[in-house]
């Protein structure tokens, strides 16, 4: 069963709410990156699943605001810390690949 760019994104965000640290978070965000590519996507379709993910990023640091315990917010905190550095490294090639595009 095939499952559609929406579903994935947010099985990565459930994968990384659940990572317990950095280095995991840089293993899944690469996992991720290999199935993009395997996928044969485009590069705008990339670009905008990171961007999604970005967001869903965003949405999950701002609800989980005085929600969760002090320890683990500050996880959280961390994991979305770790994960917003690690999609700097995807986002940046296709920003580049975009702009050579539309030269």
């Amino acid at each position: 069963m095939a499952v559609s760019l929406e579903d994935y994104r947010l099985q990565v965000i459930e994968q990384l709410k659940a990572a317990s640290g950095a280095a995991r978070v840089r293993d899944l965000l690469a996992e991720v990156d290999l199935v993009l590519a395997s996928a044969r996507l485009s590069s705008a379709a990339q670009k905008a699943f990171w961007e999604s993910l970005d967001s869903d990023l965003d949405n999950l640091a701002e609800g989980s605001k005085g929600v969760l315990g002090k320890d683990a917010a500050a996880a959280l905190s961390a994991v979305i810390t770790a994960a917003r550095g690690a999609l700097l490294k995807y986002r940046s090639p296709l920003k580049a690949h975009a702009a050579k595009s539309a030269d």
